[in-house]
C-alpha cells in the first residue's frame, strides 16, 4: 500500500490509521510519501520516505543534507516513536539516507545530468514499495530508490523509469 500525500485533504489520520492497522493485519507493507499536513499520523508503517524539505517542515528542525549522524539524531528518535520500521530521506544531489534500527547511512547520487526533478520522488517511492514488496534489504532498496529517482531526472517532464537502463546501471553497483 503506498500513500502519496498531496497535502490536498483526501487523506486524515483516522483513515490513515485505519488503512493502517487493515494492511498490518493482512502483513501488507505500507510506505508512505509523507507531507507536511499529515507528517506525525502514518504511526506503524513500513517505509516513510519524506525528502529532505518535507523532513526539516515535518519534524519542525534545520539540517544539512550530508551529515548523516545529525540525520540519525533527528530521525531515529521520530522512527521509534511511530513505530516505523524503515526510514528513507531523499537529500537531492547529496542522495538518499536510510535507516531501519539496524543500519543507517548515506548513499550517495551518482552524477546525473539532470533535466527535470519533476516526479522524481513519486519514482523513489514507487521503486521503494516494489523492493519493499519484494522483501530486498533496506540498503539495495535505498540504492535501487535513488538510482531510479536520479535516472528519471535526466528527461524533461513526468516520465517512467527506463526498466533496461535501471537494470544495466543497477546490476554495475548493487553486489
Amino acid at each position: 500500500m503506498v500513500f502519496e500525500d498531496y497535502d490536498k485533504g483526501v487523506l486524515c489520520e483516522d483513515l490513515i490509521r485505519r488503512i493502517v492497522d487493515a494492511c498490518r493485519e493482512r502483513s501488507i507493507p505500507t510506505a508512505v510519501d509523507p507531507k507536511k499536513n499529515n507528517f506525525t499520523h502514518y504511526r506503524g508503517v513500513t517505509l516513510f520516505k519524506p525528502n529532505l524539505s518535507e523532513l526539516k517542515a515535518g519534524l519542525k528542525v534545520d539540517i544539512g543534507r550530508t551529515d548523516a549522524q545529525a540525520i540519525a539524531r533527528l530521525t531515529e528518535p521520530f522512527r521509534q516513536e511511530h513505530q516505523i520500521e524503515k526510514l528513507l530521506v531523499t537529500l537531492s544531489e547529496a542522495g538518499v539516507y536510510f535507516a531501519d534500527g539496524v543500519t543507517a547511512e548515506i548513499i550517495p547520487a551518482h552524477v546525473r545530468n539532470i533535466s527535470d526533478v519533476s516526479g522524481a520522488g513519486d519514482t523513489v517511492i514507487s521503486v521503494a514499495a516494489l523492493c519493499l514488496s519484494l522483501g530486498i534489504s533496506t540498503r539495495t532498496l535505498a540504492a535501487l530508490s535513488n538510482l531510479a529517482g536520479g535516472l528519471v531526472c535526466e528527461k524533461v517532464g513526468v516520465v517512467p523509469v527506463d526498466k533496461q537502463q535501471l537494470l544495466e546501471e543497477a546490476s554495475t553497483l548493487i553486489p
